[in-house]
């Protein structure tokens, strides 16, 4: 096993709001290749895991999780500009720094993301946004590891995007997003 596979980890440490129980298993990966065999070898449904990001829009029962709780670890957490001229950002990156860096770039529409306290993993899957703006609108791909480890890209009209959420739920995990980097004036 993964040295980073842990178990009776105290949720209370993953969540804004430091409430929860245990979790029996807690796995950080520190790779896509880590993930993905993580996944394929222990055949978990649906029901027995659960995905972490920011912990901001997340609250464990005092009396824990029987199942997985997985999270990313910060080296999901990257953002750059591609070769093409927009975003590539990894599942576990803030939407704060995802924020700042559209600032500092001078990159327009990705504001609003400086208000929403979570991951673009979460962002995505709950099609998330304020202030008129929805993150389905800066959307060109999704990169995704499905719960038996075999990863995937969704483009934009492969995703059904509705009000507050997508197709995605927690069938599978976010690992990077391709987001629209519209040039603007800092």
């Amino acid at each position: 096993m993964s040295n980073t596979i842990y178990n009776d980890v105290d949720l209370k440490k993953y969540s804004w709001f430091n409430l929860g129980g245990l979790a029996k298993n807690f796995f950080k990966p520190k790779s896509i290749i880590e993930l993905s065999n993580f996944l394929s070898t222990n055949k978990l449904i649906e029901k027995d895991i659960h995905i972490l990001g920011a912990g901001s829009n997340t609250l464990f029962r005092d009396g824990g999780f029987e199942g997985t709780v997985i999270k990313l670890g910060n080296e999901f957490g990257s953002i750059k500009l591609s070769n093409d001229g927009n975003l590539e950002i990894g599942g576990a990156c803030l939407d704060k720094k995802i924020a700042n860096f559209a600032l500092e770039n001078s990159i327009k529409d990705l504001e609003f993301l400086s208000c929403i306290p979570g991951s673009i993993g979460g962002t995505v899957a709950m099609n998330s946004g304020c202030y008129g703006y929805e993150i389905s609108e800066s959307i060109l791909s999704v990169d995704v590891i499905k719960l038996n480890g075999e990863p995937k890209t969704f483009t934009k009209s492969q995703i059904d995007f509705f009000y507050r959420g997508s197709h995605f739920g927690e069938r599978v995990i976010i690992i990077k997003v391709k987001l629209k980097a519209t040039k603007g004036n800092k």
